[in-house]
């Protein structure tokens, strides 16, 4: 089998999980932004053609932060802008015990920033990771801990910006979904004879596998126009359904 690994690296930490009430998540607006996402100017198309496991109802919800807590550069009273680089109407789906999770800031936040991930159903987290602040742009966690993802099982990760760490029910944050599922004899076989990054990167994304097509990807505008891509296609589905029920 060839194989192709990307070298990533993080800064380390921990922190307790204790999740709050306000909640940012993905912002159309913000992927178009120019200030957060220039390099999306230069890309044109998706690098990969997604293909969805399935489309649910939407698992994320928009909120604001607390006052106090507002993205603390050039515009003080600009709201926190968090975006998950995953889909957000349905769980996505990975292959791999430690993968790796982005998201995308709208503005520097001089705040700390908490990274948490939990198995569904257990509030004890099997991972968490805080940074001195929240920088603008692309974000991301290798997943290095000791316990990683069981096939068969779904967490959710959660990034929060902790506007007050003696009243944590005032954290920012937004928060997204992921299972781990098993390679398929087909999909093995088709991976055996990649010859590239984005080969690899393609035959995930046909198989409906988000995070590991995600981490193949050469470049941080080719992440972002795939989430794009797969905003507006989501966009797309839920206006067929309503029109399907009117």
């Amino acid at each position: 089998m060839k194989r192709f690994s990307k070298t990533v690296t993080a800064a380390l930490g921990a922190a307790s999980l204790v999740l709050g009430q306000a909640l940012l998540t993905t912002s159309p607006a913000l992927l178009r932004r120019a200030e957060t996402s220039q390099w999306v100017a230069s890309a044109n198309a998706s690098p990969i053609t997604y293909v969805p496991p399935n489309r649910g109802r939407p698992q994320q919800t928009q909120g604001t932060g607390s006052r106090g807590c507002e993205a603390l550069n050039d515009d003080k009273n600009s709201p926190i802008e968090i975006t998950l680089v995953t889909p957000r109407d349905h769980t996505a789906q990975t292959v791999s015990e430690r993968p790796v999770f982005y998201w995308l800031a709208g503005h520097t936040v001089n705040r700390p920033v908490e990274f948490t991930l939990v198995e569904d159903g257990n509030p004890n987290p099997i991972h968490v990771q805080q940074f001195d602040r929240l920088e603008a742009g692309m974000n991301y966690v290798a997943l290095d801990s000791e316990r990683g993802l069981e096939v068969g099982k779904t967490y959710r990760w959660t990034v929060s910006v902790i506007c007050n760490a003696q009243r944590r029910s005032a954290d920012v944050f937004a928060q997204g979904w992921i299972e781990r599922v098993p390679v398929s004899e087909e999909l093995q076989a088709q991976l055996d004879q990649a010859n590239s990054p984005e080969e690899m990167a393609q035959l995930y994304a046909e198989s409906g596998i988000w995070f590991d097509s995600l981490a193949y990807l050469s470049s941080d505008s080719d992440r972002l126009e795939a989430l794009e891509t797969e905003l507006d296609n989501s966009r797309v589905a839920e206006s067929e359904e309503a029109t399907l029920n009117d």
